[in-house]
């Protein structure tokens, strides 16, 4: 019991099984949100689940660390410094850009760096089926109140992989992102369990425990979370929302988020990939190019 406690803690996949005198194969893998998956396989079919797991992880949206790109920026998350560049590593790619501290970067790949009040109210929403959820509307200038049961919802389909020996249980997050619980052998679903314990943190839900509000927002609205769409007879309906309804808190919660945070994600990507950053400083704006490059190791 020990030895199968210590595998379940030290990876996502596994096999326990005839673990003496076969080697262990390991590969350790991040996404957007800074959550990593170290496939490992151990025993006489150690390689190739380990290498079924990096596969699945990949379609995922999953970089090998050892293939992680790497800008030199340390970008501020909070307060007055949400979103400025705080610090530049000598020679790196933002440094070889003329990218400045203090530059406040305001659009990535072309896209605005700032999420949208919309984009937060779906971020904050989201979640599992059976659970209540507390929001505060506003309309024609008064606030309500309302309470709504998320029902059951399909998720949408994730990566597929095949294997005799090999169990694969996906969660998901509000952008329909995928992470693929993966387990082999007869530790498979104790394995399973560990991943969901391990990416619950970053939030992923068990994709077969996905629950539906019934309405959509704006995601594209400047200034206000605006209810778009209200499906019938749904839990959004049934708790008395409507088109036009402007999301003003969740769960007590006003909608805020880190444009930092955003713009740190949004430079994620592969050594040798190219992206577009636009920066305001001043005044004024300015775009440059970054090839992210490997990271040296500390």
């Amino acid at each position: 019991m020990t030895r199968l406690r210590d595998c379940f803690a030290a990876a996502l996949l596994l096999t326990c099984a005839g673990t003496q005198g076969f080697g262990q194969f390991k590969t350790d893998l991040v996404n957007q949100q800074g959550a990593t998956a170290p496939c490992v396989g151990i025993g006489p079919i150690g390689g190739p689940v380990a290498k079924k797991c990096v596969d699945l992880f990949q379609q995922a949206g999953f970089i090998r660390q050892d293939e992680l790109g790497w800008s030199g920026l340390t970008i501020g998350t909070s307060g007055k410094d949400d979103g400025a560049i705080l610090a530049i590593v000598m020679q790196s790619p933002a440094a070889n850009a003329g990218l400045e501290v203090g530059d406040v970067i305001t659009a990535v790949a072309g896209k605005p760096v700032k999420p949208t009040p919309g984009m937060i109210a779906a971020r904050a929403v989201f979640g599992q089926r059976g659970e209540t959820l507390h929001l505060t509307v506003k309309r024609s200038g008064s606030e309500l109140q309302a309470s709504l049961l998320r029902a059951p919802q399909n998720a949408p389909q994730g990566p597929k992989i095949s294997g005799m020996f090999t169990t694969v249980k996906p969660m998901i997050n509000w952008q329909s992102q995928f992470a693929p619980c993966m387990g082999a052998g007869p530790a498979a679903m104790a394995a399973v369990e560990f991943c969901y314990k391990h990416f619950k943190p970053y939030g992923f839900i068990k994709a077969g425990e996905l629950g539906s509000t019934g309405f959509q927002v704006d995601l594209a609205g400047e200034r206000k979370a605006v209810v778009s769409t209200v499906e019938p007879d749904s839990p959004a309906a049934r708790a008395g929302m409507a088109p036009g309804d402007e999301i003003v808190a969740v769960e007590g919660q006003p909608l805020t988020a880190s444009t930092g945070e955003a713009a740190n994600e949004k430079l994620f990507g592969k050594a040798g990939d190219r992206i577009q950053v636009t920066v305001r400083r001043g005044k004024t704006e300015k775009s440059v190019e970054l090839t992210l490059v490997p990271k040296a190791k500390e």
